[in-house]
């Protein structure tokens, strides 16, 4: 199957790589100064797209595409997505099973797989090399390029090849290879290629082969992994032997205690980690030190067979299955870091020491310079679920749990229960207030605030909304405002309440969270009603359909760059102020949240909701209590959205039949379910991308087409298109860049312009043919008219029966009775003409002399 572009893609590439290129200048490897744990982990296998679970090879090429070879077929990832070539949806696949994959220079990929076939795949077409070409092998077990763009191809059983020009040379044992089976290929910077074998390693120079043995090793070890780190030195992994390295011509045990000796994948970062992939895991090697992540940390598999890194600094890992690591926005410490229970409630400040933590467990511990130390007292808490933490201006660790109320002083325990006045022993939140005072929320028994040994309890009776509390703070003006499940309450100097509910416009009676901004404006978070803002008495409120990310809200802060995070049973998200202010202001219709889970490295996006659950330390991070330990933010960080990369047209489908877009898509008329796939190449945050596309000359406007990467069109009218596709990041800019799609809509022949071109002329020449006999016929039957009333004229003209005659006049008489000269009856009556003369025998009788004369002439 080609590429659904080769025009398209080949125009795409330096648009992609520009892309890739600049943010590699950003990008580096993972930050080793994190624990292997603290790294964002996702996995896929069959069940998320993959053709087959043993992911033998990883790739990449200059588009930003990821390539994986498996058992059932090449896979390529753009992050979200699979698409699979191999023997059914690609002619030049002879196997589905692929070995290995290697990308050259010039941005090739090539493909070797078990049934001895080389392919090449370039500008969206794959190209294949066998036996005709001279390439004869079963299996292609390894590739490589040398300095002088060589390709070396090794086998299992048929020796090394080079491809060079066109052209294949073939090397055995008989030209001083050291076993016919190549396992792994590498080549150093001085243009030598080192070849791993089951023989053990060995290495092609200009004028040969040469062995290179194991140290006290009397047999051959297999040589199962190759890798050249940045230093140019050369890193060897064995089947059963562990790691070696080459140190001044000679190879030498690295002094590493893997978990399992049986190196699969082994890579070199740009930081200068070595990444080894065993049989028992992942170990990162850092200046000595083994680090080891396993199936148990939430790798899909600890047989790791491929180790990668990306152009944006992530490691990828095939094995069982597909996984990636990146450092994410999300920095999680749980039990890796010393923490016993991971279910953390309740997080506060330590001043000057660092942060206490409560858990779910009983347990209390300090955190400092990334590590938890538990605080002795177990036996005073019994277990109980610590919800609330605070230390006061004396030091004093006060820590409230559902059994009761405790505070520690100088390594000391007091206890407080009911018997001291206390009105419940279900603790949810400690407050300090400005003048000292200790202030108890209870679930039940209302507030307490603390006089010496004895608590002074307001509930509902002195105007509590209600007596089950769960936060409490002190405002800019000294109010105290108290979350309830009844509403808000504020406490006045006064010593009255005023309370605010949802018949105030309240988002929820279940108040949860309180955060006062900079400016006064008091922030309200509930549960499962959204958010509220408070100011001057006007209530305005937010919820998912306004675009909050979650309605349920445990903690709010503000992290002095104009964003609000909150914290849910969903994950942490924030909001623009300026986004909320426009809102209320009636100046815009919705909000953007911006969402952090499980890819943004909570291990576990599930925060908890005790008091506080939050805070924001004076470095400007910020810290959330979650189901899967302490996780902390730095807003700093996030120095803006991430530059999208380009977003283009990737497959399309028209009535259900893939289409060829290379040189766009050209429909036959008729109406057609048009299916357009599209894709953004960016692999560390491919979650984080939104869409929007628009046909132009169909869409009026662009379509939000939020994460989805797939849109399809109908009922599309005869004419010329252009589809456009842009990306960015969350709430970052529109990235324009990229290929649109052409497309035409061909016409039926009956609505072409050239058929009412000739269908017009033909109107024009029927019409005139029709008024030319029309007027053909008009002037025939105006003639016959003519000649019928000619007739009839004459017909009325001649003179016919019988004439009443004077006899001695010699008058005529007429119809009416009157008598008429001869001469004028006949000129009235018939169309005879007359003239008059004198006939022979008047001239004799009237003119004799005249007559005479006649005569003579005649007879002369």
């Amino acid at each position: 199957m080609p590429f659904p572009h080769a025009r398209h893609a080949r125009r795409l590439v330096p648009v992609v790589t520009g892309f890739l290129l600049l943010g590699a200048r950003f990008a580096s490897a993972l930050d080793p100064a994190k624990a292997v744990t603290q790294y964002s982990l996702a996995a896929w296998q069959t069940e998320e797209g993959l053709p087959h679970n043993l992911v033998q090879a990883i790739a990449q090429t200059p588009d930003g595409y990821l390539w994986l070879a498996t058992q059932e077929g090449l896979a390529r990832f753009d992050g979200v997505r699979f698409t699979v070539f191999d023997r059914r949806s690609t002619a030049a696949m002879t196997a589905n099973d692929v070995e290995t994959i290697y990308v050259s220079r010039d941005g090739s990929l090539w493909v070797g797989n078990y049934g001895g076939t080389l392919l090449r795949y370039q500008n969206g077409r794959f190209r294949s090399y066998s036996s005709r070409e001279g390439l004869y092998s079963a299996t292609i077990s390894a590739l490589a390029e040398d300095t002088h763009g060589d390709l070396w191809i090794g086998t299992d059983g048929d020796g090394l090849y080079r491809l060079h020009e066109g052209g294949f040379t073939r090397y055995t044992q008989k030209d001083g290879l050291i076993d016919d089976s190549v396992r792994c290929l590498v080549a150093d910077r001085e243009g030598s290629l080192w070849i791993g074998t089951p023989s053990g390693l060995g290495r092609k120079r200009a004028d040969g082969f040469e062995r290179y043995a194991l140290p006290a090793r009397e047999l051959p070890v297999a040589v199962s992994a190759l890798a050249v780190d940045g230093k140019g030195r050369l890193w060897v992994g064995t089947d059963g032997d562990g790691l070696y390295h080459l140190e001044q011509g000679r190879l030498v045990r690295a002094s590493l205690i893997l978990r399992d000796d049986h190196v699969r994948g082994l890579l070199t970062d740009r930081r200068g980690s070595v990444w080894i992939g065993t049989d028992g895991g992942l170990h990162r090697v850092r200046d000595g030190r083994v680090d080891v992540l396993t199936r148990q940390d939430g790798l899909p598999s600890d047989s790791i067979r491929a180790v990668f890194e990306d152009r944006e600094g992530s490691l990828w890992l095939g094995g069982i299955g597909l996984g990636q690591l990146k450092d994410g926005t999300v920095l999680s410490y749980g039990q890796t870091q010393g923490l016993a229970d991971e279910d953390v409630y309740a997080v506060t400040t330590a001043p000057r020491k660092g942060l206490w933590v409560g858990t779910s467990a009983g347990e209390v511990a300090l955190f400092a310079r990334g590590r938890f130390s538990p605080v002795a007292g177990r036996d005073v808490l019994h277990g109980a679920t610590v919800l609330a933490l605070r230390e006061d201006r004396a030091g004093r660790l006060w820590v409230g749990t559902d059994h009761g109320l405790h505070s520690l002083s100088g390594g000391r325990w007091t206890t407080y229960s009911v018997r001291d006045g206390l009105p419940a022993a279900d603790i949810r939140s400690i407050l300090e207030d400005r003048g000292g005072r200790i202030w108890v929320g209870t679930d039940g028994g209302g507030l307490a605030r603390l006089e010496g040994r004895r608590f002074v309890v307001l509930t509902a009776r002195d105007g509590l909304p209600s007596d089950h509390l769960r936060t409490l703070l002190e405002g800019r003006d000294g109010t105290l405002w108290i979350a309830t499940y009844g509403g808000l309450a504020a406490l006045g100097s006064d010593g009255r309440f005023t309370s605010y509910t949802t018949r105030d416009g309240l988002a929820h009676d279940l108040v949860r969270s309180l955060h006062q901004d900079d400016r006064g404006v008091l922030w309200v978070g509930t549960y499962g009603g959204g958010l509220s803002r408070v100011e001057s008495g006007r209530i305005t409120t937010y919820t998912t359909r306004q675009g909050l990310f979650d309605d349920v809200i445990f903690e709010i802060l503000e992290d002095g760059r104009g964003r609000l995070w909150m914290s849910c049973n969903k994950g942490i998200f924030s909001v623009s102020l300026t986004d909320l202010e426009s809102f209320a202001a009636g100046r815009q219709a919705s909000i953007h949240s911006v969402a952090y889970g499980r890819s943004d490295g909570m291990r576990n996006p599930e925060a908890n909701g005790g008091s506080p659950a939050g805070l924001r330390t004076e470095d400007g991070r910020l810290w959330f209590a979650t189901a899967a330990g302490l996780v902390s933010i730095d807003p700093a960080a996030i120095s803006g959205s991430r530059a999208a990369p380009p977003a283009f047209v990737e497959e399309a489908w028209v009535d259900g039949e893939r289409a060829d877009l290379d040189r766009g898509l050209d429909l036959a008329p008729g109406n057609h379910r048009l299916q357009l796939a599209y894709t953004a190449l960016s692999l560390v945050a491919p979650d984080h991308l939104r869409f929007a596309y628009a046909l132009e000359g169909f869409d009026a406007d662009w379509i939000d087409a939020g994460t989805r990467r797939q849109t399809s069109y109908t009922n599309v009218p005869a004419g010329r298109y252009r589809f456009r596709v842009r990306a960015r990041d969350e709430d970052g800019p529109w990235n324009e860049a990229g290929i649109p799609m052409s497309l035409r809509v061909r016409s039926h022949w009956y609505r072409t312009r050239a058929f009412f071109l000739i269908a017009g002329a033909a109107l024009v020449l029927a019409f005139a043919g029709a008024y030319r006999l029309r007027v053909r016929g008009l002037l025939a039957r105006e003639h016959e008219l003519g000649r019928r009333v000619e007739q009839a004229l004459a017909d009325v003209k001649v003179l016919s029966g019988l004439l009443p005659i004077c006899a001695s006049c010699k008058k005529i008489r007429d119809d009416r009775g009157y008598w008429n000269q001869l001469e004028q009856y006949i000129g009235d009556h018939s169309q005879a003409a007359f003239s008059h003369g004198i006939c022979p025998d008047c001239v004799q009788r009237l003119y004799p002399e005249v007559a005479e004369k006649l005569a003579r002439r005649s007879s002369s």
